[in-house]
């Protein structure tokens, strides 16, 4: 099913604003002379300032008729990705204001038929964390993690490769038919070592499909020196394995009842991801990134 497109152009929030009575209020008092520090009208619209960063902006006060298609838009659309409330608040926050805007974000998500169904709690109990050195520049360090096999796709595709920039935490993320040592190679050198540089450091587990001559082979003609993780050093590949958890039950709240159309989210999915605002680090990976 086709994911359906909103209009949210000036010319429909003015027409929706001039029949909103609480947006019809301010702005006939703000013409009446009263002063409204916080508010301002421009071409029939109506605007909230906000600070952010020591500078103002403005942002659209949202008709309470659009406030629906604005949530579905910012949080079911695949390009938004069905995350939670922070990364949901963090894309509306600098566009659209509405008075008790983040509780109208929580209660949106709390009644999520999807996310009700597949997020889970993912706290582990505490233990003894062994993380290694962090690195100094984006694309210094990578975290590479296969997923799968999953429910076989239209497309023939039944793995994901995962690759991670430990520094950033950005993500790539590509569907295959197989995980062979072959398809690890072909897939590292086209997505990122062609297009990005090489890495100084890859971490994979010690599957079979990191353990070959072809990876050897990179690693020498590139100067990439391959780290593997252990089960005695959990963290080591974290990271990549911490997004792999995420990315599966974000896909599997837009897929067909049959579960092969999975891979046709997988890049909008991404996108989400690296677009939204990590909590950790108050900006989002590809900012980090690029």
């Amino acid at each position: 099913m086709a994911t359906p497109l909103h209009d949210f152009s000036l010319s429909r929030i003015r027409s929706e604003q001039a029949q909103d009575v609480i947006i019809q209020q301010i702005i006939q008092q703000i013409r009446n002379n009263r002063r409204y520090e916080s508010f301002i009208i421009q071409h029939g619209i109506l605007y909230k300032l906000a600070y952010r960063d020591d500078a103002t902006i403005k942002l659209i006060y949202a008709p309470s008729k659009l406030i629906p298609e604005i949530m579905a838009a910012y949080h079911d659309h695949p390009l938004s990705g069905h995350f939670g409330t922070g990364r949901t608040w963090s894309m509306l926050r600098n566009t659209y204001y509405w008075p008790r805007m983040k509780v109208t974000i929580t209660s949106y998500i709390k009644s999520c038929d999807k996310c009700s169904q597949f997020n889970v709690d993912r706290h582990k109990p505490p233990g003894f964390l062994q993380p290694i050195q962090p690195p100094n520049e984006v694309f210094q360090v990578l975290g590479m993690d296969w997923w799968g096999p999953t429910t076989t796709s239209l497309s023939g595709n039944r793995y994901v490769l995962v690759i991670t920039d430990r520094l950033s935490g950005y993500d790539f993320a590509k569907a295959s038919p197989t995980n062979t040592a072959q398809d690890t190679a072909r897939i590292l050198m086209e997505e990122i070592i062609l297009v990005h540089g090489s890495p100084d450091t890859i971490i994979t587990d010690q599957g079979t499909n990191f353990k070959n001559e072809l990876l050897q082979a990179i690693s020498n003609l590139t100067g990439c020196k391959h780290i593997f993780s252990t089960p005695y050093h959990p963290q080591t590949n974290g990271q990549t394995e911490r997004w792999n958890s995420t990315f599966v039950t974000q896909i599997a709240k837009y897929c067909n009842t049959d579960l092969n159309n999975w891979d046709t989210f997988l890049p909008s999915i991404v996108y989400a991801y690296n677009n939204g605002i990590h909590s950790s680090t108050g900006i989002s990976p590809y900012q980090l990134a690029f």
